[in-house]
């Protein structure tokens, strides 16, 4: 086994790394100590403040090329849903779900898969705001409690949806681009720890909306609707306005996306391959769709549109590069951002020393990686928090030989729960807004759905790991 010396860099760089992890547990954002700690941490790797400006831009450079083609696919996708808004194919496309939510037991059931589906392929936020407006409503006033129809929107939509991430793969590319692992081995990996974790969660949280229905039936809570949601429920089942393009793209859509998958599967299409893929089809149907509605104004609509979506990607990945950045110094990436093929990655140094000093085994390897994801998370879009994980994943996984993309997709999965679920202050405060709750409620009825389902996930890692 390989032993690392700890050298001073190593110490200065784990010590900015636990002070990043305590600014997240107190509610402060990430951005300021990983900020001075690649100044510090490369200027200490190069001996020099010129060398070490460098390095904390090219370590920025190295995470922003890396997750780049996320940022350009999920600014896109939001490009798309804008135009499909104004056509009217989104209420189209969601209609045939008014028909489900008279029965609040399957009405979370249907805002749930509804809300895991539509995130798949335009994200969470988006699909938030689409079945927000169209869906939850008609499920609130056929009796499912508010604080209910957000926990399915936030478990399915964020926790469920974006910790797999399976058709944009922007999650696991952010895992696979720090760990050097390729991106259909996470993927894979992925999928047991995802399915242990989002089967146990949402189960549990079903049980506790039984029991929030069954009460509010008793008590007769359930028809006593705030007049704003009865609002927009009757908006929601007023008849749609949608124009001839706009009914033509609410199966064009599906179908081109549909197509994506069959090809996506039936060709092997992973990674960076499948992310062009679906920014390509995205991009073709939002042109075609904007020439048909917006006729002479299309220049000037798809500029518009093509501008909040990328205000929309930049406003989620813009802190994270550069955190994500600090985080580069400790894998693989060292090599490109020191231009040294001999470099080896400082949290690889601490694996090293820890795995010949300490007795660890893949289950306290598993542990540690969720706790890390869970504390990092707190910025509230669990982004952030992935890359620490992962490296702690990568740095005492692979010493003891153990799975690295197993425990890697352990902390993603540890690091998107939270900040999906546990976080008020992040996308819970887009679903609260939605349901008309307080993100606070929301939270703390999220707790053991989410705790537990990451205990189940623990379990299957170590077993797998």
């Amino acid at each position: 086994m390989q032993v690392a010396t700890l050298s001073f860099v190593d110490w200065v760089f784990m010590a900015f790394v636990l002070i990043t992890l305590g600014c997240l547990a107190t509610r402060r954002d990430a951005l300021l100590p990983t900020s001075i700690g690649l100044l510090v941490v490369g200027t200490i790797l190069k001996g020099s403040l010129v060398g070490g400006l460098q390095v904390a831009f090219n370590a920025i450079m190295a995470s922003t090329t890396d997750l780049l083609n996320i940022i350009i696919v999920i600014s896109l996708v939001v490009m798309m849903t804008k135009t499909m808004a104004d056509m009217g194919t989104d209420k189209l496309i969601v209609a045939p779900l008014r028909g489900m939510l008279n029965n609040p037991g399957i009405s979370y059931w249907v805002v749930g898969i509804a809300m895991m589906i539509v995130s798949w392929f335009i994200w969470p936020t988006p699909a938030a705001a689409l079945l927000g407006a169209l869906v939850v409503p008609l499920a609130i006033v056929g009796g499912l409690p508010p604080i209910i129809a957000g926990m399915s929107m936030a478990l399915f939509g964020k926790g469920i949806a974006l910790s797999s991430d399976f058709i944009i793969q922007g999650t696991p590319a952010v895992t696979a681009k720090l760990t050097k692992i390729p991106i259909e081995k996470v993927i894979a990996a992925n999928i047991p720890v995802w399915a242990s974790v989002s089967v146990v969660a949402a189960v549990v949280a079903f049980l506790i909306a039984r029991k929030a229905i069954k009460n509010s039936k008793v008590t007769g809570s359930f028809a006593q609707v705030d007049e704003d949601m009865a609002k927009k429920a009757a908006a929601a089942t007023a008849t749609i306005q949608a124009s001839t393009i706009g009914r033509i793209m609410a199966w064009g859509i599906p179908l081109a996306l549909v197509l994506d998958i069959y090809v996506l599967v039936t060709r092997k299409i992973v990674g960076d391959d499948a992310t062009a893929l679906i920014g390509g089809t995205v991009l073709a149907l939002t042109m075609v769709s904007a020439i048909f509605q917006y006729e002479d104004k299309a220049f000037a609509k798809v500029m518009e549109h093509a501008r909040s979506g990328w205000q929309f990607a930049v406003k989620v990945f813009g802190p994270v590069v550069i955190i994500a950045g600090f985080f580069w110094l400790g894998g693989d990436s060292l090599k490109d951002i020191l231009r040294d093929k001999n470099a080896q990655g400082l949290m690889f140094d601490w694996g090293y020393y820890i795995a010949a000093h300490v007795p660890i085994n893949p289950f306290m390897v598993a542990v540690m990686v969720t706790v890390a994801g869970v504390l990092a998370a707190f910025d509230g879009s669990g982004y952030a928090a992935i890359p620490l994980g992962a490296s702690i994943a990568m740095a005492l996984g692979k010493p003891i030989g153990a799975n690295v993309a197993v425990l890697a997709s352990m902390a993603q999965m540890a690091a998107i729960w939270t900040g999906a679920t546990l976080v008020p202050w992040g996308f819970l405060a887009v679903t609260a807004a939605m349901t008309g709750v307080d993100p606070q409620d929301l939270a703390r009825r999220n707790l053991w759905p989410t705790l537990l389902g990451l205990v189940a996930g623990v379990i299957v890692t170590s077993f797998l790991a």
